[in-house]
């Protein structure tokens, strides 16, 4: 059963981030990115096939992107699943030419509560500034007031170095688009 609960927050998540990459964005290239939990270390991809596979391959828990306009990031989409798949965090982060943090859009599903809620932040001068947190149900996608009290979300990142995975994003994108693929360790929990 918790095999199956990854496998499902996993798929909809994939499904989730990459609708949501070609929306309204104009993307010269893109860096698709995992935690490997099994080596301990973040792993970049090239190819969204390829960081498919992995992904399934790995099972891994936090998968991401990050999209890259005029030579610098304009987007990045992460996205955490706890263990048994009973809740998603997706976050897709814009930034601004100068490649700072402009805004977050959360989105978190907790699957038992049968609860999703959506939250937007604007970023300013390294704070996050919530602008607004709407509650729906999982199943109907109706309104409602229901909120989780025992869920505490990851924090919010309000600056480019501060993502776990930055150097696959930064100085290391350039490898993973000419070889396919390069991984760093992991040095945050």
């Amino acid at each position: 059963m918790r095999l199956i609960r990854i496998l499902i927050a996993t798929t909809l998540f994939l499904s989730w981030a990459f609708a949501q990459s070609g929306a309204n964005r104009v993307t010269e290239k893109a860096v698709y990115f995992l935690k490997d939990d099994l080596h301990k270390q973040w792993c970049g991809y090239a190819s969204e096939s390829q960081f498919k596979a992995e992904v399934q391959s790995l099972k891994a828990v936090v998968v991401g992107g990050a999209d890259y306009a005029d030579g610098r990031v304009s987007s990045v989409r992460v996205t955490e699943t706890d263990e048994t798949g009973d809740w998603a965090v997706n976050d897709e982060y814009t930034f601004d030419k100068n490649e700072r943090i402009q805004t977050l859009k959360r989105t978190t599903n907790i699957l038992p509560e049968d609860t999703s809620e959506e939250q937007l932040f604007l970023i300013e001068n390294g704070k996050a500034v919530k602008q607004r947190s709407t509650y729906r149900e999982l199943r109907t996608g109706k309104p409602t007031q229901k909120s989780v009290d025992w869920f505490h979300a990851p924090p919010v990142i309000t600056n480019i170095q501060a993502f776990p995975f930055s150097p696959l994003i930064g100085s290391k994108r350039f490898e993973i688009w000419s070889k396919g693929e390069a991984c760093t360790r992991v040095s945050q929990p």
